[in-house]
């Protein structure tokens, strides 16, 4: 009986062990199995490319960019070859550079957008600008736009100029870009009106000349102006200047030697010696108050210092040989014939021939024109009328 037990015991105690060696063979089974699997997933992953771009891909156009710029972090590899980006064109733009990885080169692609979100560069010359009754003015030849896209910048205007209506007129420049970026520049313009009593102020005249008016008196170019719409102080000069007296003794000397008397028959006339010319001419000689031969006090050239009345005062010395000489020769001394046949429109006085007024400079040489004289009032852009 007791052999018989033994052998059961035995078996019992044989399975149990061979259970036990199976399931330990189990478990290194299952830990070498999940060994293998997280090795071959460390492979794996350490096999993937992991960059973080950065939120906002947009770049603006032509600016210098690079694919570089969009990267924050490679996690298990370098970047080996940057590329530029083109961004002469608004738009989706691919960019591929190259990662190592291990020993692997690898390409790795992603987008970038190239927009235009700034407006216009808009310039003009001047946003403020002082210009005489009258005088017209293209405002736009004046701007000019630039834009980062590189595209021509159409400019329009907003707003009518009057160059007629004197006091101040805004008008509105704007520059717009084919993205719908806006740039605007206002631009004002104050209409200068030509009156009798004009206060202090500088402007522009009908033909681009810089003028300025000081205690009433008017200079262009810092030429002294008076006519029939610009006059002088009653207390204004004493006596013809000495640049004057002393140009036209070099241009009488110059005459003399060519056997030509130059002589002055008026030279600086005071205020009160102009009012009683003029009370002969609009009153006495029945002539009215305005004639062309009548000038108003503080109207006249004379009194500046700078004007003479040569040889005579009757329209015949012009074809005497000191006319002709004085008008062709007056020029290179610094004098100008200030009254010339056929432009009393212009000047608002008579042709004098005898009556020349000094200048000085560059001036007289334009304005003899080859002998076809310009006046002040042609040249300058300014009016002589009274007001």
């Amino acid at each position: 009986m007791f052999p018989r037990r033994n052998k059961y015991i035995f078996s019992y105690k044989k399975k149990r062990r061979a259970a036990a060696i199976k399931r330990v063979i189990t478990i290194i089974l299952i830990v070498i199995a999940v060994i293998i699997a997280l090795f071959a997933a460390l492979v794996i992953y350490n096999s993937k490319i992991h960059i973080s771009l950065v939120d906002n891909r947009k770049i603006e156009i032509n600016t210098e960019a690079t694919a570089s710029q969009f990267i924050e972090e490679i996690g298990n590899g370098r970047l080996v070859q940057d590329v530029p980006i083109d961004t002469t064109v608004l738009g989706k733009k691919d960019c591929k550079v190259k990662i190592k990885v291990g020993e692997e080169i690898r390409d790795y692609s992603f987008t970038v957008q190239v927009v235009d979100t700034q407006a216009p560069e808009l310039t003009i010359e001047e946003t403020s600008m002082n210009l005489m009754e009258g005088t017209p003015v293209d405002v736009l030849s004046k701007a000019s736009a630039t834009d980062n896209s590189g595209e021509e910048i159409p400019i329009t205007i907003e707003g009518e100029y009057d160059e007629n209506a004197p006091g101040t007129q805004v008008l509105k420049l704007v520059a717009a870009d084919s993205s719908g970026n806006k740039a605007e520049q206002e631009v004002t313009i104050n209409v200068i009106g030509i009156t009798a009593d004009m206060p202090d102020t500088t402007f522009l005249t009908t033909t681009g000349h810089k003028a300025e008016v000081k205690d009433g008196i008017l200079t262009v170019d810092g030429i002294l102006i008076v006519n029939k719409s610009f006059g002088l102080p009653e207390s204004y000069g004493e006596a013809l200047t000495s640049g004057t007296w002393e140009s036209f003794q070099k241009m009488a000397n110059a005459a003399a030697g060519q056997g030509l008397l130059l002589d002055t028959v008026t030279e600086f006339r005071s205020y009160g010696e102009q009012a009683q010319l003029y009370n002969y001419w609009s009153v006495e000689a029945g002539e009215g108050p305005n004639t062309m031969s009548a000038v108003k006090p503080g109207h006249s050239e004379h009194q500046t210092g700078l004007a003479i009345d040569v040889n005579s005062t009757t329209t015949d010395f012009a074809d005497t040989a000191e006319g002709k000489w004085l008008n062709d020769n007056c020029w290179k001394y610094g004098f100008i014939m200030r009254y010339p046949k056929g432009k009393e429109d212009q000047t608002g006085c008579s042709w004098e021939p005898w009556h020349i007024r000094y200048i000085g400079g560059e001036l007289p040489e334009k304005l003899y024109n080859n002998g076809d004289w310009i006046t002040l009032e042609e040249y300058f852009g300014i009016p002589s009328k009274y007001l």
